[in-house]
């Protein structure tokens, strides 16, 4: 009898580790690329948010009442701790953040353009227009009714459409999948 419940305990355990790992797996870079878009290139921190997050989201898998819902969910997790102001001496500084986007396609326009955002504004540009998540899903992840999220999305690339525009344009922008993004996002909302 002790066997048996033992062995059922260490398959549940197995099973536990076996989705958590599958769990990360699924959604490990896409997190992390969220995070380092919305801390605008803070590795360090971006990690340490990522892993945070889905370390909480391998433990609570089994017990996800929407399982397609995860992403939104993790999401959430990222942007209120993307939220939590970091001190300045740990802060990376404008040189690397910029060159850490600049591996993911941000051009020098891009950059200023997201660095002229909150938090909030960012996750919601790269919510929807980056990643191309369901507005339901970046509804959850940034807490916003649909109404509010509209207005800062609207906001976010009104912003960013004037900071691309101010740059220099006799400097053609460079073609990262990142850069060519904010830009559609931008230009969506200049028409």
């Amino acid at each position: 009898m002790v066997r048996a419940i033992s062995n059922r305990a260490s398959s549940a355990t197995r099973q536990g580790a076996l989705l958590g790992a599958a769990f990360r797996d699924l959604h490990g870079a896409r997190v992390h690329g969220f995070a380092l878009l919305v801390t605008l290139g803070e590795q360090a921190r971006a990690s340490s948010i990522a892993s945070d997050a889905l370390a909480a989201g391998a433990e609570n898998a089994a017990s996800l009442r929407h399982p397609e819902r995860a992403a939104a969910w993790l999401r959430a997790r990222v942007v209120a701790a993307a939220g939590h102001r970091t001190p300045k001496s740990r802060q990376a500084s404008w040189a690397a953040r910029r060159a850490a986007l600049g591996q993911l396609g941000a051009d020098e326009r891009t950059f200023a353009g997201l660095a002229a955002l909150t938090v909030v504004e960012r996750a919601a540009l790269v919510a929807l227009d980056v990643e191309q998540l369901d507005s339901r899903d970046a509804e959850a992840a940034l807490g916003l009714s649909t109404a509010a999220l509209e207005r800062v999305t609207t906001r976010a690339r009104h912003s960013v459409a004037a900071w691309i525009a101010a740059g220099d344009s006799s400097a053609p922008p460079e073609d990262g999948d990142l850069g060519r993004r904010v830009r559609e996002a931008a230009d969506r909302a200049l028409s």
